[in-house]
């Protein structure tokens, strides 16, 4: 940022020096300028607000910094909670494990982020089967970073990776399984900062089973959910079975039958062939944090005997507060029965049901005779659920009526302001209770109305912060507590990022689930601080060298890299080109932008698929202008190989791999890790070139005879021997032939 300049230095008795010096000049009839002067005193006044008011505006406070970092659309990031990757081991049935299952690691307290179904089957054996082998890496998969190919080095078509269990998985159950890929590539996976594109895989896998009655034959699983995009990246995989499954044999697994899974790779094409760390059965996302309140809506058809269901821990653990939105928008708690069948057609009464097997929780309402019907509506049920130890600290207070209140609520520290939701009652003459409406959290009342229900969240000072009916609205004054939480999460920072094997308590208290294990196979990750205001302020001047339109060539190449899921190792844009142009045509195509993508990938000359094109391709289409046409294409590889005869010293003339070692390194498509780069796209190869890198060896004496060959498309040999290649070429080296004779010899 710029730096701030002091805009008066001066100090008291500078400012009353000098206005006693202009006294003669602009007062000349003012000849008492001794300190019992009441004129004096008022300089000496002046010179003191003089000075108070240059330190105030010398001084850029906290504050002052927060609004010119709002002006540039940059909010202060809360702190993030770590996720985990769960396994369950350890029931001999089948138990349904809801979302928000509570789970510690010493002191910090995990969620999972969505509802298990665990099965009392385990992963005892992985096999990989190639066209030239079939090797067993059930003892790779037990280890930690001991990575191993999912369909071999090579990835070819009719590859398969086989997964074996001790026992037979349940029918019409959701099972997921873990998938964890090897990530210790140079390239790192594009991550974009504005925007997303959806990863296209460049392999195709079909999962299958055995269930047929012979024994023999694989039948599809139906995929739920594949999070791994065809073993393209680190993921779960949700599927589901709808026949028995029959044990077999599978090489080299012959010491018993088991119940396998098969995962056949069906198109090749993988820029990385899948290289697995870790598969597990029973897994779920785990989040670092700890929910006090949460809500959950539903939709009312308006009919008679509305049920509502959802399987999730509060629900069906805590307690519970059913609210129906009114006609004017606001809500109104409903009260809760166990028989609906002694309610009269007025009573706004409910019933909750909950089923321990399958953890469900049900919310059933009135026909019209007995129990009201919420009106028809989406979003007009709400279920409220929160643990019972914030039964007295939902309630933050009563308002008085008066501008700018101001309630500490301890209980809110370290909250997730994104779950945070606040309720104000406010009493209808005639009717019982008090009648909710949300109000909303704004970062500061700049924007707020007269008759905006907003409020601030002080996290500093664990303070709610209310309006004065001219920026934000006063809440209505009651005499019993009318303001509360009905949605509270806490949780986030670096302190959740725990070792792997550190999440191993269950925090639930269920007998069912006394035997249970869980564990974390890696280390949980992405819990970060809240950010500080020097963080942000670096974060806007990394901004504003980050491109979020593509424009120009550099905002083309820089945004392509970014792309989301892929490896992109190397990238050019090519302004004004379109595919098919010839070299004279290159500067009469207006509006067309060309992309040459490179992937990384272990090959000597690595090819872009069609599905890493079309996701290059949709990232791009979300930056670029709408008036330019995109052109996402592979590079050409152009094989030179090199034809030389050198003069070398006596004690050299048998040393032609050093000569092969330099010339390999000039021409060669990608950087490698010794920090040399590869060749430019679109470079000619001259033969300077190739002179001037046999030339520098110790040892050589001159180039006597050297020419130049070429194999690919687009290419071309110039009068002077030099090999002119397309815009979007690289060149790779072929089988180099070099000749060496002593100068003695000559």
């Amino acid at each position: 940022m710029l730096p701030i300049p002091n805009l008066d230095d001066r100090y008291f008795d500078q400012i009353v020096e000098e206005a006693r010096r202009a006294i003669p000049k602009l007062f000349p009839q003012w000849t008492d300028e001794n300190a019992h002067d009441p004129g004096i005193t008022l300089v000496e006044l002046m010179s003191w607000m003089t000075e108070v008011q240059q330190y105030y505006l010398n001084r850029i406070t906290e504050k002052n910094e927060r609004k010119f970092l709002k002006l540039l659309g940059i909010h202060l990031r809360e702190s993030t909670p770590a996720t985990a990757q769960l396994t369950f081991t350890g029931l001999q049935e089948q138990h349904v494990l809801p979302k928000g299952t509570k789970l510690m690691a010493i002191d910090q307290m995990f969620e999972t982020s969505h509802t298990l179904q665990i099965v009392p089957s385990t992963l005892d054996k992985i096999i990989v089967r190639t066209d030239v082998a079939a090797s067993d890496y059930t003892s790779s998969n037990q280890h930690d970073s001991v990575a191993y190919y999912a369909f071999g080095p090579e990835a070819k078509s009719g590859s398969k990776l086989y997964l074996g269990f001790d026992r037979e998985l349940p029918q019409d159950v959701l099972i997921t399984i873990s998938f964890k890929l090897f990530d210790g590539y140079p390239v790192p996976v594009g991550k974009a900062a504005d925007g997303t594109a959806e990863l296209i895989s460049s392999g195709d896998v079909s999962w299958k089973y055995v269930g047929s009655e012979d024994g023999e034959g694989w039948l599809p699983v139906e995929l739920v959910h594949d999070a791994t995009v065809q073993l393209s990246q680190s993921g779960q995989l949700v599927f589901r079975l709808h026949t028995p499954m029959r044990p077999m044999l599978v090489h080299p697994a012959n010491d018993k039958r088991r119940y396998w899974l098969c995962c056949t790779l069906e198109r090749e094409g993988y820029e990385l062939s899948p290289k697995l760390e870790q598969v597990h059965i029973n897994a779920v996302t785990a989040v670092q944090q700890t929910t006090w309140s949460e809500v959950i809506h539903f939709n009312s058809t308006g009919e008679a005997g509305i049920v509502c269901s959802r399987v999730a821990h509060l629900p069906y653990y805590g307690l519970n507060i059913v609210q129906v939105r009114e006609p004017g928008g606001d809500w109104r708690d409903w009260q809760a029965v166990t028989d609906l069948g002694r309610c009269g057609p007025e009573d706004s009464s409910y019933a909750l049901v909950r089923d321990p097997v399958s953890k469900v929780t049900e919310i059933r309402f009135g026909d019209g005779v007995n129990g009201n019907i919420p009106p028809e509506g989406k979003r007009t049920i709400r279920l409220i659920s929160y643990v019972p130890d914030f039964e007295l600290d939902r309630w933050i207070g009563k308002s008085s009526g008066l501008p700018q209140q101001e309630f500490e609520v301890q209980q809110a520290q370290g909250c997730l302001t994104a779950s945070l939701l606040l309720q104000v009652g406010r009493r209808e003459p005639g009717k019982p209770g008090f009648l909710w409406e949300d109000w909303s959290r704004v970062e500061d009342f700049d924007n707020s109305g007269s008759e905006d229900r907003h409020y601030m969240w002080d996290e500093a000072e664990n303070m709610f912060c209310f309006g004065n009916n001219e920026a934000g609205w006063i809440p209505h004054a009651s005499e019993q507590d009318n303001l509360r939480i009905i949605s509270l999460k806490t949780g986030g920072g670096q302190r959740g990022n725990v070792k792997n094997g550190m999440i191993s308590e269950l925090a639930t208290e269920d007998p069912e689930l006394l035997d249970l294990r869980v564990t974390n196979p890696v280390p949980a990750s992405g819990g970060a601080e809240a950010e500080s205001l020097e963080e942000a302020k670096h974060r806007v001047r990394r901004d504003l060298h980050t491109p979020y339109r593509a424009v120009t060539g550099e905002d083309y190449e820089m945004i392509a890299r970014a792309t989301p899921g892929l490896r992109v190792a190397r990238v050019k844009a090519i302004p004004l080109y379109k595919p098919g142009m010839v070299e004279e045509q290159q500067a009469k195509e207006a509006a067309q932008m060309t992309v040459v993508v490179v992937p990384y990938s272990e090959a000597a000359q690595p090819k872009a698929s069609e599905g890493f094109l079309r996701t290059v391709h949709k990232h791009l289409d979300l930056h670029r202008l709408l008036t330019t046409e995109l052109h996402v294409i592979p590079a050409a590889y152009i094989k030179i190989t090199v034809h030389a005869v050198v003069v070398m010293e006596p004690q050299m003339k048998d040393e032609s791999r050093l000569i092969l070692h330099q010339l390999y390194g000039l021409l060669q498509p990608l950087d490698r890790s010794d920090g040399s780069k590869g060749w430019t796209f679109g470079r000619a190869v001259y033969k300077g070139d190739i002179y001037g890198v046999i030339s520098r060896l110790k040892g050589v004496v001159y180039v006597q005879d050297l020419w130049i060959d070429y194999e690919g498309a687009g290419a071309r040999k110039n009068a002077s021997g030099d090999i002119l290649i397309p815009p979007y070429g690289l060149v790779t080296s072929g089988e180099h032939q070099v000749e060496l004779v002593s100068k003695t010899d000559v």
